[in-house]
């Protein structure tokens, strides 16, 4: 090849011009700035790519480009749309509201709601783009589409795209690491100092990987098929052939640990009040510490002095996107065990030391149990068949037929069923499929190795040494001994090798030589941007099916029948003809969800007289079909009137039917 040509392969022109002084030195000046723009141009080509300003919506959103994608959007539709901010995160960006409903019908308050809600967790991404699909659909179709059309009309539904917006910023920063929490400054480490030990792009990759390292005392080995993998040891492996793993960095605070004490932060997800427990990392952590998930919670239940109620009380169900499924990995929900961090034990106390102080002796007392955990930690019985129609029709909408899925704790998942009484749904969005569907009677069960569900970076944010058993993020992943085989076969034929960093040689400062390489950040979290718009449209009309199955609560028109001169009989019909009951078996526990009121009002208090029957009926809850038969008797001259008045206000709304006496 000759120099032009040469030259070209680095942006020159066709017939590029010499130097008039043909100086060494400024053609070897021209030849690395040429360099150096190349490897500029490839470093922001391998960031992900944030969509225009425009509602295109092409490309994952960072939060800038959401901000205006959301603004422009309802600019286009204002009589459907409405953008509000819901709160503040740590770090001062707006926590966005998109309520969506059609101008027809009762107002958006009265309406039955649906809140769909996405990026809990600061790596999953794809969650807020999802949701921004879903309300651009829906916004599209709106007087076009006769399905979208009624229900919008029916219904109304409130969009958070993106909950966690600080923590996902890093998905759009270079280097790129994965990071599930918020930004909530922390000291984790326990040392009086906040966020001091970070992780380090110690190859100048533009990548947080992971570092191996040979260590006698090491829980790892490399695998013997793949070089690439790595297992934990076993009891026969030799001494010599054993490993340690850390995230790829330095010991930035001298305590021979790594990055244990990065950026932020707490797991929204993890931060909800029902069954609540955290990991030993930091301080100041309780339930709705976060200020993300404390402006949810009081959107959710907040009183409006204002209206005199709570304005959001009209939700009737909930739908995420997050790393917790229950549409795909099974049906239910089943809680996992929180895990809350170790209080050092006291030395004992000589129990004649504690006569003299105390009068009495304070030993434990072996009658006596560890007090029962009273929250519920499973479906209600009654629910599994809710939760097994919608599963099963999930699957068939989307064509996603399994999912990866822990055991959650402190979700939003579990807050919205257990304690706010309605069904809740999550869907994981991103897995690798297996080719056989979860068991009909499964409840969020993690599938085996076999299954080819995705886990995720191993110990990208654990600190120190990384052992076997050790999760990454804590949500739904699995240890580096889980999946990693399944998913460096999609990346070898499905991703065009594109996904894992080959272990590279590094000579580290702390640690001497050492291997850094594993799978891209995100690449297991997140999917190919190419899938972002069949992912909306699909999971679109999924929820407007969910929505379209609230309980549809109804009145018939009375029927009076005289006894007597002076007693009538009045008789009222209440149906539900809504898919699923007015309120879940769970709901009824909870008790949050207000009963179907019906009132009877005389037209001549003075005059008439409630004979049988209450002037105020309360229906708790009415099957999917049901009914209920309401009479009353009147003492009245004939030709008085009656009204009677039904609310209901996660059944449909306030219902008036009037009645005369004859």
């Amino acid at each position: 090849m000759d120099e032009s040509k040469g030259k070209r392969v680095y942006g020159s022109t066709s017939n590029p011009i010499r130097p008039r002084n043909n100086e060494k030195g400024d053609v070897m000046r021209s030849h690395f700035k040429r360099i150096f723009a190349v490897l500029l141009f490839c470093c922001l080509c391998a960031l992900p790519s944030a969509a225009s300003d425009d509602t295109s919506g092409s490309g994952y959103h960072d939060y800038q480009a959401l901000t205006q994608s959301l603004k422009r959007l309802q600019a286009q539709y204002p009589k459907l749309l409405n953008l509000s901010s819901i709160g503040k995160s740590r770090q001062g960006r707006d926590i966005w509201l998109l309520r969506i409903s059609g101008p027809q019908g009762p107002s958006s308050l009265e309406k039955q709601a649906l809140l769909i809600c996405g990026n809990l967790e600061g790596d999953h991404v794809v969650g807020s783009e999802v949701v921004l699909g879903i309300a651009r659909d829906w916004a599209e179709s709106y007087g076009k589409d006769e399905n979208v059309t009624q229900i919008l009309d029916r219904r109304t539904f409130y969009l958070v795209p993106r909950l966690n917006p600080d923590g996902a910023e890093f998905f759009f920063k270079s280097p790129r690491t994965e990071y599930p929490g918020n930004l909530s400054p922390r000291d984790e480490d326990y040392d009086w100092a906040v966020d001091e030990d970070g992780a380090d792009d110690l190859n100048g990759d533009g990548l947080i990987t992971m570092m191996r390292v040979k260590d006698k005392e090491g829980e790892w080995v490399i695998d013997e098929e793949d070089p690439r993998l790595m297992h934990p040891k076993k009891p026969e492996s030799p001494l010599e052939s054993l490993y340690a793993l850390y995230p790829e960095g330095k010991d930035d605070d001298g305590d021979e640990r790594y990055n244990e004490d990065g950026p932020g932060g707490f797991n929204i997800n993890r931060n909800f009040p029902h069954n609540f427990g955290y990991t030993p990392k930091g301080v100041g952590v309780y339930p709705a510490s976060e200020s993300e998930t404390l402006a949810l919670l009081k959107f959710m239940t907040d009183y409006d002095s204002e209206l005199k109620t709570q304005p959001h009380k009209n939700i009737c169900g909930v739908l995420l996107f997050s790393k917790f499924d229950n549409l795909a990995a099974g049906f239910g929900i089943e809680c996992g065990k929180p895990v809350f961090p170790e209080v050092p034990k006291e030395e004992s106390v000589d129990s004649a030391v504690r006569m003299m102080m105390f009068g009495r002796e304070e030993g434990p007392d072996p009658a006596r149990r560890p007090a029962k955990d009273p929250q519920p930690k499973k479906t209600h019985k009654k629910d599994e068949p809710l939760y097994k129609e919608v599963a099963e029709k999930y699957r068939e909408m989307t064509g996603i037929s399994s999912a990866q899925s822990g055991k959650p704790f402190g979700s939003l998942l579990e807050y919205a069923y257990f304690q706010y009484g309605v069904p809740a749904f999550s869907a994981n969005l991103w897995s690798l499929r297996s080719e056989k569907a979860p068991e009909a009677g499964g409840e969020m069960k993690s599938p085996g190795k076999s299954d080819a569900i995705p886990g995720k970076n191993p110990g990208i944010q654990q600190p120190g040494r990384l052992r076997p058993t050790a999760r990454t993020g804590g949500d739904s992943e699995a240890s580096a001994s889980g999946w990693d085989g399944e998913w460096l076969d999609w990346i070898d034929k499905q991703n065009g090798g594109k996904g894992f960093a080959v272990w590279t040689e590094y000579d580290h400062p702390q640690l001497g030589m050492v291997e850094i390489g594993g799978f891209q950040p995100y690449l297991r979290v997140n999917p190919p941007e190419d899938t972002l718009e069949e992912l909306s449209r699909s999971h679109a009309e999924f929820a407007l099916y969910l929505a379209s199955r609230f309980a549809e609560i109804s009145m018939d028109a009375p029927v009076v029948t005289r006894k007597s001169s002076r007693l009538f009989e009045v008789k009222c019909m209440v149906r539900n003809n809504g898919a699923f009951p007015y309120v879940t078996a769970m709901g009824e526990r909870t008790r949050r969800i207000p009963p179907i009121l019906v009132r009877m009002n005389f037209q001549h208090d003075k005059e008439m007289e409630l004979f049988g029957g209450g002037r105020r009926v309360d229906i708790p809850n009415l099957e999917s079909k049901g009914e209920k038969e309401l009479t009353w008797l009147v003492i009245s001259e004939p030709g008085k009137a009656v009204d009677i008045v039904l609310r209901a206000r996660n059944g449909g709304g306030t219902i008036s039917r009037k009645a005369v006496l004859r």
